[in-house]
């Protein structure tokens, strides 16, 4: 036997030597030379040196599912997850070195790309446990799909419940102002897709139930709204639904008036006329669209007030009195009241006079000069339209407002305003030819809080891009064009942002965000990763001044085609609006400098900075009392710092400019 005697520092080295061999013998990580060739293209490198980190290992196994390599990918995830367990959004790699780190993720996808559904589930579900992701929710709901195929299951039809306003079925009346749609769609092959009105309606994720609710802003009249749930298998149910919009009074038409004997004529309305109300007295009608009524007037009355109400509690009151004539060849329209009364105190009409002289419909308003200003979205116009002849016509911006002739007509009538300078057209024919019209000009302001200015500040810079075609900047002007659409946001758009618009002809017209925005509170950051499967979306808004994340919003699909595109814009603004709504609460307590404000169903976040404001007294038509809105005054600054269930607690920054009250009020920036 021979011995060998090495040194003893000769024998530590030789095993680190052996050490360093089994280990490449035993890690299929480090596979000397390129291991993936497609194409003529290597995969499996990483961008520095290989250090045998947990990062290494991931990008390296990224880069191998580039090229389809998805063994050695495998390989790489598995040796990444033996130094890091966790998926996680910025996961630290050295310093302030940050990267997306989703390996239980990567693997699902490849145990999908591969047919392993099963392996593929319990990855996606770990990794979504660990981090929810759009991408992981996006491949789990593909795998569910191809294991319900293999199992042959039968397509099941989603159960769909619908709750309406007034507790309706398929077809239902309202006044809603906006009306509200609610309810829920189950199903154990899971609810994918729920349309309402002919768009989407927001899901984040797949679930067997799943619960909705979405406001609708619906006009005057009928509308067909189609509601659809889809499971993922593509069964669907769908329900048609017939909503009646009626928010305004009936209509009150004279056929003959006898001061001390008696008043006849007939009520119209299209949701059903409910009662009538003469000098303070029921007076019986039938029910029915269009009805006929008929009250004695006891002797030496000389006038009386109607009032008439349809079944939905909208009310049109109206005032007669001797001046018409018993024997007048025209029924009397007397009026038509668009008020809820409930809400709004009604004004009777104005005496009927004689119409000696008058040649053309006289067209008269109440209260309402040539120019005014209002603060609120809508104003009602109250006015009256008089004839020698039937009034056989009368619009107010080319909207028929009556439905039958008639000799006088009083109106009430609800009329939307846009910011700025609005036209109000009211044009008056009868059955002679005579035409007449008035014009006034409405003036809409928004109150100050409620501008732009006053919004959350945050700044844009071109987003992190793995995405190699044409137009590097197109997802990022939808977005944009989609995020400042509501006005929720003020956005200042960086230089280099806006050259690489500028050079690809990317023009926001009438979404450009204003040129002067206060200095930004945050930045929004992104980065867009294409790879062979699918292009991901993944954004951060950061304070600027902690540099704490405030939100990471992401949003995945697997075609990236202009279309796709549009509609991840949509939702990633969508998510971002939702996660930061706008809410206006009041001030009930203040202890201090601590405020405590309702916050109803509102979702507040932690350190989100508040204005608090005070309504200024509000402008009211001077002749009927109805309100025109008021504009606001700021009082100072708060930030939350407490939330608790429907409340919120905010403490006062130091610059208040008046004396705080409970009843003034809160709104986020």
């Amino acid at each position: 036997m021979v011995i060998i005697n090495y040194p003893s520092g000769s024998r530590q080295h030789l095993f680190i030597l052996l050490a360093l061999i089994l280990s490449l013998l035993n890690s299929c990580a480090l596979q000397p030379g390129p291991v993936c060739v497609k194409h003529g293209k290597i995969y499996g490198r990483t961008s520095g040196i290989f250090r045998s980190q947990w990062d290494d290992y991931y990008e390296r196994a990224l880069s191998y599912m580039e090229g389809e390599c998805y063994q050695e990918a495998l390989c790489d995830l598995n040796e990444a997850l033996k130094q890091r367990f966790r998926d996680q959004w910025m996961a630290r790699t050295y310093g302030i070195h940050f990267i997306d780190y989703f390996p239980h993720r990567e693997k699902g996808l490849i145990h999908y790309l591969t047919g392993d559904y099963d392996a593929a589930r319990s990855e996606l579900e770990l990794s979504l446990q660990h981090e929810p992701s759009a991408k992981a929710f996006f491949y789990l709901d593909r795998v569910r799909n191809r294991i319900m195929e293999q199992d042959k299951q039968v397509v099941s039809i989603p159960h769909l419940t619908v709750r309406l306003p007034s507790g309706g079925y398929d077809e239902i009346w309202t006044r809603d102002d906006p009306v509200t749609f609610s309810g829920t769609a189950e199903d154990e092959q899971y609810i994918s897709e729920i349309v309402l009105a002919g768009r989407p309606v927001f899901i984040e994720v797949s679930a067997k139930r799943v619960e909705f609710i979405e406001d609708l802003k619906l006009t005057q009249g009928r509308h067909e709204i189609n509601i659809t749930a889809r499971n993922l298998l593509g069964g669907t149910a769908k329900r048609k639904i017939s909503i009646h919009v009626d928010r305004t009074g009936p209509l009150i038409i004279l056929e003959k008036f006898d001061p001390g004997v008696g008043i006849q004529g007939y009520i119209y309305d299209e949701s059903g006329v409910s009662s009538l109300i003469v000098d303070g007295e029921p007076a019986f009608v039938p029910e029915g669209k269009e009805v006929a009524f008929s009250v004695s007037i006891r002797p030496g009355i000389k006038g009386m007030t109607i009032l008439a109400m349809d079944r939905l509690g909208n009310q049109t009151q109206a005032s007669v009195n001797a001046g018409i004539s018993a024997l007048s060849p025209y029924p009397l329209l007397m009026a038509q009241n668009l008020v809820d009364a409930a809400i709004y105190a009604v004004q009777a009409s104005p005496a009927l006079p004689s119409f000696k002289g008058i040649q053309r419909p006289e067209i008269t308003l109440s209260g309402w000069r040539d120019e005014e200003t209002a603060f609120l979205e809508r104003v009602y116009i109250d006015g009256q339209v008089r004839g020698q002849s039937n009034i056989e016509e009368l619009t107010i911006n080319n909207t028929l407002v009556h439905q039958r002739a008639g000799r006088i007509i009083s109106f009430n009538y609800l009329i939307a305003l846009k910011e700025g300078k609005n036209t109000i057209r009211i044009r008056a024919r009868d059955e002679s030819g005579n035409t007449s019209i008035k014009e006034i000009f409405i003036t809409r302001r928004i109150p100050r809080v409620f501008q732009l200015e006053q919004r959350y500040s945050l700044a844009m810079y071109p987003f992190d891009n793995t995405y190699l075609t044409a137009e590097p900047g197109l997802f990022q002007y939808l977005f944009l064009r989609d995020l400042a659409d509501r006005n929720r946001f003020q956005i200042m758009v960086r230089k280099k942002l806006k050259k690489i618009l500028r050079e690809q002809k990317l023009d926001l017209g009438s979404k450009s965000p204003p040129q002067e925005v206060k200095p930004p509170l945050s930045t929004l950051l992104g980065t867009i990763y294409e790879t062979r499967n699918g292009i991901e979306i993944v954004t951060r808004l950061i304070d600027n001044k902690t540099s704490k994340i405030l939100a990471i919003k992401d949003v995945y699909s697997d075609s990236k085609d202009h279309s796709a595109l549009k509609s991840l814009a949509g939702k990633l603004a969508e998510k971002f609006h939702r996660e930061f709504p706008l809410i206006d609460a009041m001030i009930t307590k203040i202890t201090g400098e601590k405020l405590i404000a309702e916050l109803g169903k509102g979702k507040a976040n932690m350190g989100w900075p508040l204005i608090v404001y005070r309504e200024d007294e509000p402008r009211r038509n001077p002749v009927t009392g109805r309100m025109l809105g008021s504009d606001t005054r700021i009082i100072g600054d708060a930030c939350i710092d407490q939330l608790m269930k429907g409340k919120c607690g905010a403490t006062l920054a130091s610059d208040q400019k008046l004396e705080i009250r409970t009843g003034d009020r809160l709104i986020t920036q």
